[in-house]
């Protein structure tokens, strides 16, 4: 990937991991702005933090469980011009900004283009996130969209990127294969004991989440599985370490859509409980890893979800992993962002 310097945007836990490497092969003037939030500031102070020594910039999250649509506004505004100063400020020293690269995250797009940066480009994985959306197409010059992308979920975003001409790039790999390990097709099988199940929970807030939350507590008491609830912001050990330490269990019961993504690529049997709905899940749907149910009330459907997948979680522990294919989704990347 190029040198040039470059503004990174991180904000949201699973963006970290995501682009560490390549800030890690980046510019050593790059800025990286950071949002402030409980699991990135963990992973910010973690003894373990593999990031780079950087220009570190923290910012307000606009969006949140208590906050009013006027501070969510007047929050939005504060980054805008803090961003914005930086940026311009960066022009001004003689190093200035070549391109900022953004998941999910259109405030900082448009604050580079007051600052007159030539690319801004908009990397996203969920369709739904039309507000989002709807911000980058005044800014973006790039677009970046997953594997398996549902156009008739996204409100018109494609469709209106490529009326305006902003450049649109279509990855075939999938995210999360740039910073996991594809996992091992020799596992021992455990013949005593419980299953043990790694559960997470969100507390919601997101900007596109409010109308996807369910709940998965109700649910665990019937379950006669050993389960480890984890919830959104816990304060954690090792907070990097999260996406690889859930292959440690025999399945994964997920509210979390990023984490059942996470669980089902290494090759673990995952029961999604949410209402979200995204492509790049679509290919894990019927294959013997991802189980998904929009509700816990009790019925013919939940019922038979949860039996299916306590039978895969049963087939991991006897040693029988379904193999998951691999992608070089880091060198697909690189190639795009250079």
């Amino acid at each position: 990937m190029g040198a040039g310097p470059t503004c990174w945007v991180l904000d949201h836990p699973a963006h970290l991991q995501l682009f560490n490497s390549f800030i890690e092969n980046g510019s050593p003037v790059d800025i990286i702005v950071v949002t402030k939030r409980d699991e990135i500031d963990a992973m910010i102070s973690s003894t373990n933090n593999p990031l780079p020594s950087r220009h570190l910039l923290r910012v307000p999250r606009p969006v949140g469980r208590k906050i009013i649509p006027l501070q969510r506004e007047f929050r939005a505004f504060r980054r805008l011009r803090k961003v914005t100063s930086v940026l311009k400020r960066r022009n001004i020293t003689g190093k200035p900004i070549e391109k900022i690269i953004t998941k999910g995250a259109p405030i900082e797009l448009l604050a580079a283009k007051k600052a007159k940066i030539a690319r801004r480009i908009y990397l996203t994985d969920t369709e739904v996130n039309h507000l989002a959306h709807r911000h980058a197409l005044s800014s973006a010059t790039e677009v970046i969209l997953s594997a398996n992308w549902r156009e008739h979920l996204d409100g018109g975003f494609l469709a209106a990127c490529k009326q305006q001409g902003i450049i649109v790039h279509q990855l075939e790999g999938e995210l999360p294969h740039v910073y996991l390990t594809q996992p091992s097709a020799s596992r021992k099988a455990k013949e005593e004991g419980i299953p043990t199940i790694f559960h997470r929970a969100l507390l919601g807030g997101g900007i596109h989440d409010k109308d996807e939350l369910v709940s998965a507590t109700p649910m665990i008491s019937d379950l006669g599985m050993d389960v480890l609830t984890t919830t959104e912001g816990q304060p954690s050990n090792d907070p990097w370490g999260l996406p690889r330490h859930i292959t440690e269990y025999d399945g994964v019961l997920s509210e979390s859509v990023t984490l059942a993504h996470e669980a089902v690529c290494q090759g673990i049997p995952t029961l999604l409980v949410s209402k979200a709905q995204r492509g790049f899940l679509d290919p894990y749907l019927g294959s013997g890893l991802l189980f998904r149910l929009d509700s816990t009330t009790k019925g013919p459907s939940l019922t038979q979800e949860v039996s299916a997948w306590r039978e895969a979680v049963q087939m991991r522990r006897r040693g029988s992993d379904i193999a998951v294919g691999w992608s070089n989704c880091s060198e697909e990347l690189s190639r795009i962002l250079s």
